[in-house]
């Protein structure tokens, strides 16, 4: 739209426009003060969110490492082909495990028996148009090695060898029915039945198929006749086609540190507590050594993270704190970066002075005179390799008991820290479990099921949770380490409802919030100023011009 015609000071001579702009300018500062508070504050608001953002970033960082990072352990092997086993470990103890592979476990299955090189059962010519029985449908139950029988029926649209194929693995038996083209004799296509699970289960290996039609086995492909005591929940069956003695499943069986062992699968995890051992190949001659130890560098890399996240943190606030930045003179902010920086450096809560290591600067963390964090990889690495728990303790919550049956499994925020007496005094196995702890002078009393206790909310115990093995007496040292410390820290300034870096925003929002109806305002009365002043002074250009014409015809008289 154009802008309206000015005829301004035609009679005085006078840029009234430019006086009204003055004079609206003057009067206007007002809003423009609180325009400028508006900016100040989005900017602060920005520079808390970056703050908020990286609390957030380290307190994930360092839940990393007090997780999992410092249960990574790394397994050499003696066998550089890794050809009978292969481990990986988590939290295990360290140490040499000496393995010998007799035998690894296989899955039992149906295949065609064989003559002369010629199958004799289970093939066809062609999957889809050899039939595989006369009549309008046939019945068939299957068998895996876990013992669970399941029945089919196959209808006359489907009487083909892949008809049967997807109906055996539509069953929900534990086997794998799979068509195989061998490409040579006459029936090139057989059907092949594998178990879905290694080892001999509960039916010593063999894999069955039965022809449970009734009158009798009306199938071509040589399925052995068999019946089951229920075609709607079958829990018995004999007679049918057996895996063939080549084809039936073994179980693994394998030497560890002397000892002589039988799995069911070639993935044991339940030998050793932490290690999980692949069995690759049988028929091992002599033993393969597996070293497990701590894997110091991804340790060490997670808690660089640490470090570069705390940093990227206090240099984020720096860069906002300089006099012309968006929290100079933020003392709230200052403060809570301060927070941060007292817990990561202090001294765990409940850890004994007797401790190997008792603070982060114990093993390697150093502060630097702009606030920011160096980590010494050297020192820390060593300490690691001198008592890796102990390190572990400094920046992890950790509990430790005097007593087997008791074992430390987690704990909260509000969890407390030093010495517990606890006396379990119920102990059913897989059922109820019970027992009394002492803090300070005070008993409580927890109950819990499956081996399971969790402390009581409101209470020192508060998100304490311990697997219990059976009854006794003992003590509970726990501690809260420093990476631990931080993550509360930053979970009470952040909530989303009660943290105060939440509040601080909001806060800000809600004058941001009212400066926008202040200047709304202000704007609307500069509106209505400039209208009046502009209607004055062209009342005065009117006036003027009135005068200068009465002035001329005076003259033009005389």
């Amino acid at each position: 739209m154009s802008s309206p015609l000015s005829f301004q000071g035609l009679s005085t001579g006078l840029q009234t426009d430019s006086l009204v702009n003055a004079i609206l300018q003057q009067e206007g500062q007002p809003v423009q003060r609180m325009q400028a508070q508006q900016a100040k504050n989005t900017q602060r608001i920005s520079a808390l969110q970056a703050i908020q953002s990286n609390l957030t970033a380290l307190s994930t960082s360092l839940g990393t490492l007090s997780g999992t990072s410092f249960t990574a352990q790394t397994v050499t092997s003696s066998d550089s082909t890794n050809a009978y086993v292969t481990a990986t470990a988590s939290g295990a103890t360290v140490g040499n495990y000496d393995i010998n592979v007799s035998q690894v476990a296989t899955a039992g299955r149906i295949t065609s028996t064989m003559s002369g090189g010629t199958p004799t059962n289970l093939a066809v010519a062609d999957p889809l148009a050899t039939p595989v029985f006369s009549g309008t449908s046939a019945s068939f139950a299957v068998r895996g090695t876990d013992g669970v029988i399941k029945t089919l029926n196959l209808a006359s649209t489907s009487n083909n060898l892949y008809g049967l194929r997807d109906a055996i693995n539509a069953s929900g038996a534990s086997v794998q029915a799979t068509v195989v083209n061998t490409g040579t004799g006459a029936n090139p296509y057989q059907l092949v039945l594998t178990a879905t699970g290694t080892g001999t289960g509960t039916t010593n290996g063999v894999v069955t198929l039965a022809d449970i039609t009734s009158g009798g086995a009306v199938n071509s492909l040589g399925i052995s006749a068999g019946t089951v005591d229920s075609t709607t929940a079958p829990t018995t069956l004999t007679g049918g086609l057996q895996s063939g003695t080549a084809d039936v499943a073994k179980d693994a069986i394998f030497t560890l540190n002397g000892i002589q062992l039988t799995r069911k699968t070639n993935v044991v995890s339940d030998a050793v507590s932490g290690v999980t051992f692949t069995l690759k190949q049988g028929g091992q001659v002599g033993s393969t050594s597996l070293t497990v130890a701590t894997d110091t560098a991804t340790i060490t890399s997670a808690m660089q993270d640490v470090v570069s996240k705390f940093n990227a943190l206090v240099s984020g606030f720096n860069s906002a704190a300089v006099p012309s930045g968006a929290l100079y003179g933020d003392s709230i902010a200052r403060s809570l970066i301060t927070q941060v920086r007292t817990a990561i450096t202090g001294v765990p809560s409940g850890l004994p002075l007797t401790s190997t290591y008792t603070s982060a600067g114990g093993v390697g963390l150093k502060v630097n005179q702009d606030g920011t964090l160096t980590l010494d990889t050297t020192a820390f690495q060593a300490a690691l390799a001198k008592d890796p728990a102990a390190v572990k303790k400094v920046f992890a919550f950790t509990g430790a008991s005097d007593n087997a049956a008791v074992q430390f499994y987690g704990a909260g925020a509000n969890t407390t820290t030093g010495a517990v007496a606890f006396n379990i005094s119920s102990y059913v196995p897989n059922g109820a479990v019970s027992g009394t702890f002492t803090v300070n002078g005070t008993n409580y009393t927890l109950s819990g099921n499956s081996g399971t206790l969790v402390g009581t909310a409101g209470t020192p115990l508060d998100g304490l949770i311990l697997t219990v093995g059976g009854t006794g007496s003992g003590n509970l040292t726990l501690s809260r380490g420093v990476g631990q410390a931080v993550q509360d820290l930053v979970t009470n300034l952040t909530a989303a409802v009660s943290g105060q870096l939440p509040q601080i925003i909001q806060s800000v929002n809600d004058q941001n919030s009212r400066l926008a109806g202040q200047i709304t305002r202000g704007k609307d009365r500069l509106a209505q100023r400039k209208v009046v002043l502009q209607a004055q002074f062209a009342q005065m250009e009117a006036i003027v011009g009135q005068l200068q014409a009465a002035g001329s015809s005076l003259q033009n008289m005389g």
